[in-house]
């Protein structure tokens, strides 16, 4: 009873908030590289062939030149959660416009995507516009300093779940005796300053294993409270490396 009680008391709107403004940021600039990089042509406009999902054949791209129509709208939805304007439909389109998106083609299947698609609809039911939004400047959504502890937790949940598995995953045979970290960091020796030593076995093992126990670690290392600063500068190197490394 006290701790479903626990869950409606009220908790600091800020991180929920930021973390609304971050994913329409984020989202708008998934949008904007889309569109750069012709990669909405690629994907979506000049393929002849789908690999669609069992029971999703049904599910094809707009016509013509409508997916870049598509995209110009999903950019336009990112901004209105950015920015906290019409937050609850905004919320509720992006999430069935990504969630199409990724059902078009399994080709184009990514992790990410997925966790945006779970991301997109764990916010509908989080009142993340009741502060830092046009709809709480303008009246349409009460103003308040505080959320009930469910909302963040629903969000922190749903974060916690893949780096949790992801950690799980990585407890196989190739894994632990380091492939494919060492055929990934063959391929990279011109990263910079560590370069030189990516065939190295210990530095194989130093990204195999720190890669295993940073999945299985960090969401506990960042929930309590002493050790969140310094698990937040962790969480913040290893993924630049990976974006270094990988992007």
């Amino acid at each position: 009873m006290h701790a479903l009680k626990s869950l409606f008391t009220p908790v600091d709107i800020a991180s929920t908030v930021i973390f609304r403004i971050a994913f329409g940021a984020i989202m708008l600039w998934e949008v904007w590289r889309y569109a750069t990089y012709g990669w909405i042509a690629s994907s979506y406009i000049d393929p002849v062939f789908y690999f669609t999902y069992p029971g999703f054949g049904w599910v094809r791209p707009w016509a013509g030149d409508g997916m870049y129509v598509f995209f110009a709208v999903m950019g336009l939805v990112a901004v209105c959660i950015m920015l906290g304007l019409y937050y609850r439909v905004a919320i509720i389109l992006f999430f069935g416009m990504f969630s199409y998106l990724f059902l078009l083609d399994q080709a184009n299947y990514l992790n990410h995507f997925y966790l945006v698609c779970l991301l997109s609809f764990v916010m509908i039911f989080v009142p993340a516009q009741r502060a830092w939004s046009l709809d709480a400047l303008w009246g349409s959504a009460r103003l308040t300093p505080t959320i009930p502890a469910w909302a963040l937790w629903l969000l922190r949940g749903q974060i916690a779940v893949p780096y949790f598995f992801g950690g799980i995953a990585k407890l196989n045979g190739d894994w632990l005796r380091g492939e494919p970290m060492r055929m990934w960091l063959a391929a990279r020796t011109d990263f910079p300053v560590i370069g030189m030593w990516f065939t190295e076995e210990w530095m194989v093992y130093l990204f195999s294993y720190g890669g295993l126990l940073f999945d299985l670690l960090i969401v506990p290392l960042l929930l309590w409270r002493r050790t969140r600063w310094a698990a937040l500068a962790v969480a913040i190197g290893f993924h630049l490396t990976n974006y270094g490394l990988f992007e």
